[in-house]
């Protein structure tokens, strides 16, 4: 009688979902979406193809899972990336904080970090859906801190505030791939000083 293939070992099913999420972080950062079909997390997580589909019933619900398991973890780690109108100090110190607060986070998760600032366009239809609604997130709190800072002496004065909310979401897109890219030369401390200069020069003259 041939040998039988040797049974997986039952496990808890958030345990099995979160094996499967290590897998399908480890393939996207390395190798991008596309790569990262349920096959292929299956092969990684060392699981029967089925029992990938237990845990998740599509490529799609999986990738959107991961997402926002590593939006919540760089959440966590930033604590609070932008501080409440009451404990703004002005517009530069609180872009200065949030630049650190997000550095901090980047390097205590780097590949939640990869995988927040991949392309999607190869991702399915949810994944799409969620790092876009996900975008709209981040530029409406840079719209709020706009509009907040807009009467104050260090404020953008006459700056157009949707091109500035746009070009400050890009920079700090551009900060994160320096930093995952290569921390030695593009230190935090570099990044964050950059920050404090670039957005000094936008207040107007005493």
């Amino acid at each position: 009688m041939p040998n039988a293939r040797p049974r997986q070992p039952r496990m808890d099913l958030e345990v099995r979902r979160e094996q499967v999420l290590d897998a399908a972080l480890r393939l996207v950062v390395r190798e991008g979406y596309a790569a990262t079909t349920m096959e292929a997390v299956a092969r990684a997580a060392e699981l029967a193809k089925p029992r990938v589909y237990a845990a998740y019933p599509g490529r799609g619900p999986l990738l959107v899972a991961l997402l926002e398991r590593e939006q919540q973890r760089m959440l966590e780690q930033l604590d609070i990336a932008m501080p409440p109108a009451v404990e703004r100090a002005g517009f530069t110190d609180t872009l200065a904080r949030a630049a650190a607060n997000l550095l901090e986070a980047v390097a205590a998760h780097p590949d939640s970090a990869r995988l927040l600032i991949t392309p999607a366009a190869d991702a399915p239809v949810e994944v799409r859906e969620y790092t876009s609604r996900t975008r709209e997130f981040a530029l409406a709190n840079l719209r709020g801190l706009i509009e907040w800072a807009a009467d104050r002496a260090d404020g953008p004065g006459s700056l157009d505030p949707e091109i500035l909310a746009v070009s400050l979401l890009a920079v700090g897109e551009q900060l994160v791939r320096l930093a995952l890219a290569d921390p030695e030369e593009y230190p935090a401390d570099r990044l964050i000083g950059f920050v404090q200069q670039a957005i000094t020069r936008l207040a107007p003259a005493e």
